[in-house]
């Protein structure tokens, strides 16, 4: 949600800059994700008066106009801008101006024709608002005032994450609302109305009057709609104010109609949401009910959407006009050819609008704060806010006999208890009872003390406090998270035994080689379902949140490519994850770790030279978390069929014929796909088989006797794999060799075609006496008998 600090500032006065604002609002729970000028700096931007309009004679695109910048001369400006007309304000950038994107105005002559400035659009002001060409100001802008001035666009941008739980907090006044218990001074509603517009004040049991005009709730959506507000004006705005105006663009929505705007401000301002029928296209009045089996709502953003017998519906005689709290249809819209509206100020109980618009894969504003909860006292007063300002704004007559609020049985409001004690307890330091009943109050609740503590009653438009943790977590975050002691840890250190876990031990070793824990979603689209696991038959989700989270993942490494493809935009070039959770199938969940790797092999220093990683960097790590279980034999495969993998690149990994995991590198498909411009390298081991095998370690006595190493070098033929010879090699050996290892691999001129040669080092050592080189040679050569029996492997001369 986006913030004006100038907006915010009719609702609460303080001295505090907008750094120190974003400060207050983040240590308070309400994230301030970015700060921006409410627009980029340019100057010598004036508002003139067209005079005149005339056609250039060599262009047909171009005209040129007189205007008046307010210094006493006329201009001439040529322009191509389709809406230009005599008698408009717009802003004018004169010669020597320097507008967004350094561009600078000079005199100049467009085909043969003088050009003294140049009249602007929103965009090359930086203030774009979704319109096409000029910006077209009040017939009242006064000429020759400086556009920065007159806009006041010297303003400061707030965006801020909302959490689900503060719906109340998703407007303007909830912020101040904050702030004002963060501290700021004085808390004051501009919107209050000091003219008082009667209309008819109804119990929603009462039966309508019938005739050709009706406002009822059915009695099976009282609970859903306990207050409804329907007020039929005659006339509407036909253009807002500049400075409302601008104040949606701040607000990051463009224009659509004047009503339509000025609702939306309501709704920014308040967190009230508002909706506009075209009263003319009523049929019969209007009725709150729950949608009937089979009916369609011709929506607002062109969709035809199917009902369900769980979604509360607006209707008349013909039919569903809007979705309850979601979104309204087309037949009942506002046009440019309204010339009378019902305005609707509802309140609808939460439970009655979540999940709906989500099913109808749908996001509106309304939704969002329906959801999450409004103010169930606010809607007939911001209706009388509405018809207040509507009536400054245009000529408009409430039709009182067509006007209505109905009202049944509302929420009730919260009664707390909250002891001093466990408060204390809780925050681990002691609070004055004054402090408290002040933090407390300044939020809008209403304070009794008792006997160990306070009665707290929760204001109307605080659906999130229900319980005694709320208002421990509301008095530690206005009082302030920073003012908490810190204390050094107190107690006994000494020696216990290792009983990690398995899950634990893992972590710890990728900690160590540099990996970062992640933690991504269980549900993934079914796009990248099918990029990792084509033929997955993991459950889809009957309701899921969005198109992208909308079936349960038959893998992590989905959501571990997004996470790194994020990291990589920003800059990261040696980026190391892991993440241990489930995955799904249709009958079963499995713990799994996974993990990749990409960029920079190391990080960047004097000692080495900088390469990128590779599938033997992604084996050493894997290799480094099976020595976990050191009497295991793990045995790894190449694999070429893994959907998402490179065939070149890719092994799985065998105990005793059996998967339990797998290596390789990202198909370059999907590198493409993710925009990777390195190749990407990814792991799974199952934990849960893993968990099955055998892990203790055994300490065993070091020989007294020297040992000693012998480097045999092989030529083996390409279609021989290095593990099939190294298990040869193991499987034969006695036990004095204590190690085999591959240290060198060669393929040249050399050797004959379609062979290579491996180097490897044996280390003997016997527990019992010194080798001798005839122990040495017998060790070899049994080896090297044993190499050969898998292939034509012949020592290397």
């Amino acid at each position: 949600m986006r913030i004006s600090i100038q907006w915010l500032r009719d609702w609460l006065d303080f001295s505090w800059n907008t750094e120190e604002i974003a400060r207050r609002l983040t240590m308070g729970g309400i994230e301030v994700e970015a700060m921006e000028p409410a627009a980029p700096p340019f100057h010598s931007v004036v508002v003139a008066a067209v005079q005149s309009v005339a056609a250039h004679p060599e262009a047909d695109k171009l005209r040129i106009a007189q205007v008046d910048a307010g210094d006493g001369t006329l201009r001439t400006i040529v322009c191509g801008a389709a809406n230009l007309a005599e008698g408009q304000r717009v802003p004018l950038a004169l010669p020597g101006a320097e507008l967004p994107g350094n561009k600078k105005i000079a005199i100049s002559e467009l085909r043969g024709a003088r050009s003294e400035g140049m009249l602007c659009a929103a965009g090359e002001l930086g203030l774009e608002d979704g319109s096409s060409g000029l910006l077209i100001l009040d017939a009242e802008a006064p000429v020759g005032a400086d556009l920065r001035t007159y806009l006041h666009l010297d303003d400061e941008i707030l965006t801020l994450g909302i959490t689900p739980n503060r719906g109340d907090a998703l407007s303007i006044k909830g912020v101040a609302r904050d702030l004002y218990a963060l501290g700021a001074q004085q808390l004051h509603d501009p919107r209050a109305v000091t003219q008082d517009h009667e209309w008819s004040q109804q119990d929603s049991t009462q039966e309508p009057v019938q005739g050709d005009y009706s406002v009822s709730i059915e009695a099976e959506a009282r609970t859903a709609c306990p207050s409804y507000t329907a007020l039929w004006i005659d006339g509407v705005p036909n253009r807002l104010p500049d400075f409302l105006r601008e104040r949606l663009r701040r607000a990051g929505q463009r224009s659509i109609h004047p009503m339509v705007d000025l609702l939306n401000l309501w709704m920014f301002d308040t967190g009230q949401p508002l909706h506009a029928f075209d009263a003319d296209t009523i049929q019969g009045g209007l009725c709150v009910r729950w949608a009937r089996t089979g009916e369609v709502l011709d929506a607002l953003d062109g969709r035809d959407l199917n009902l369900e017998p769980d979604m509360l519906v607006i209707a008349d005689a013909q039919g569903p006009v809007a979705l309850a709290g979601i979104i309204g249809g087309r037949r009942s819209s506002v046009t440019a050819q309204t010339r009378s509206i019902i305005l609707e100020a509802a309140f609808f109980q939460p439970k009655a609008i979540q999940g709906r618009a989500r099913r109808l894969g749908l996001q509106t504003d309304a939704a969002m704060r329906y959801e999450r909860g409004v103010d169930f006292n606010l809607a007939p007063q911001v209706a009388r806010g509405v018809l207040a300002q509507m009536m400054e704004l245009a000529t408009v007559q409430l039709r009182a006999s067509h006007s209505f609020t109905l009202k049944g049985q509302l929420p009730a409001s919260v009664e707390i208890s909250l002891r001093q004690k466990r408060l204390e307890r809780v925050m681990g330091m002691p609070y004055a009872a004054a402090v408290v009943e002040q933090l407390l109050t300044r939020l809008g609740l209403q304070i009794r003390p008792v006997q160990d503590g306070w009665q707290a009653t929760a204001p109307s438009h605080r659906f999130d406090l229900r319980i005694e943790a709320d208002l421990i977590e509301e008095v530690g975050r206005i009082y302030g998270y920073d003012h908490l002691p810190a204390h050094r840890p107190r107690g006994l250190l000494q020696a216990v035994p290792d009983n990690q876990s398995s899950s634990q031990q893992l972590r710890h070793i990728l900690q160590a080689r540099d990996y970062h824990e992640v933690i991504t979603y269980s549900f993934i689209s079914q796009e990248a379902q099918d990029d990792f696991q084509p033929n997955a038959d993991a459950p889809a989700l009957l309701n899921p949140l969005s198109a992208d989270l909308a079936v349960m993942r038959a893998s992590l490494w989905p959501g571990l490519l997004q996470t790194l493809q994020f990291n990589a935009k920003r800059q990261q070039d040696r980026i190391r994850l892991f993440e241990m959770g489930r995955i799904f199938s249709a009958d079963r969940q499995s713990m799994i770790l996974a993990g990749c790797i990409w960029g920079a092999a190391d990080r960047e220093n004097w000692a080495q030279t900088a390469r990128d990683v590779d599938f033997f960097d992604l084996k050493g790590d894997v290799a480094a978390i099976l020595a976990l279980w050191p009497q295991t034999h793990f045995e790894f495969q190449t694999l070429s069929t893994e959907h998402a993998l490179h065939p070149g690149q890719a092994a799985e990994i065998l105990v005793e014929g059996c998967r339990i995991g797998m290596l390789g590198a990202l198909h370059p498909t999907l590198a493409a796909r993710y925009d990777l411009d390195k190749s990407a390298f990814f792991f799974y081991l199952d934990i849960e088989m893993l968990e099955h095998l055998q892990k203790g370690r055994h300490f065993t006595a070091l020989s007294p006797y020297p040992a000693l190493r012998r480097d045999m070098a092989l030529v083996i033929p390409d279609n021989i794999e290095a593990g099939a010879v190294l298990a040869a090699m193991q499987q034969a050996a006695s036990a004095v060799v204590q190690e085999i290892r591959i240290f060198d691999r060669y393929q040249g001129e050399s050797l004959p075609a379609g062979t290579y040669s491996l180097a490897f080092a044996l280390i003997l050592q016997d527990r019992e006496r010194t080798l001798t080189e005839a122990d040495v040679q017998m060790e070899l050569e049994r080896m090297l008998t044993a190499v050969k029996q898998i292939g034509s492997i012949e020592l290397r001369a």
